[in-house]
């Protein structure tokens, strides 16, 4: 049992180590790793690792002006499935702004291609959380059709 943790004491009787991510996952489950029932034994003191986790930065691409545009978390857009005026009001507050004029979908903002890896989608915020990663979602989705040419979620935000 390793006690040097910040979040508490974490057992060795399942571990999972050597974790190698690219930087581009939303979970270490999506890293590669290795995992053994037992702590192996060339790891001689085992420590816990933790993560405090602080929301998603998002930011707007392609509007006329910095109230509206296409949503991008990390360089990549979010797929229009599901998208509503909920969803965008979490943005346009996240942003600063006091709420939304409307949600778009379609790529309003931004053409994207067919083959377009898109951060989230399906995201179901019920308008007054703070942070859009506080809404339930589903992360990583790639589209390889017709579906997927201009699937961008996009908000037109007031002051």
């Amino acid at each position: 049992m390793s006690v040097q943790s910040l979040f508490g004491e974490v057992t060795t009787s399942s571990m999972v180590y050597d974790i190698k991510c690219r930087g581009d996952e939303w979970s270490l489950a999506a890293c590669s790793y290795k995992e053994d029932g037992d702590c192996p034994a060339s790891v001689r003191s085992p420590k816990g690792a933790g993560v405090v986790c602080q929301g998603y930065n998002v930011e707007l691409r392609g509007g006329s002006n910095s109230r509206e545009g296409d949503v991008y978390i990390t360089n990549q857009p979010l797929f229009h499935y599901n998208w509503g005026t909920e969803d965008a009001n979490v943005i346009c507050r996240m942003l600063g702004f006091t709420g939304v004029t409307r949600a778009t979908t379609g790529s309003t903002f931004v053409g994207l291609p067919r083959y377009t890896r898109y951060k989230a989608y399906n995201f179901g915020c019920s308008g007054s959380e703070t942070n859009l990663a506080d809404c339930p979602h589903t992360l990583n989705y790639y589209t390889s059709g017709s579906s997927g040419a201009n699937g961008g979620s996009g908000v037109v935000c007031y002051y």
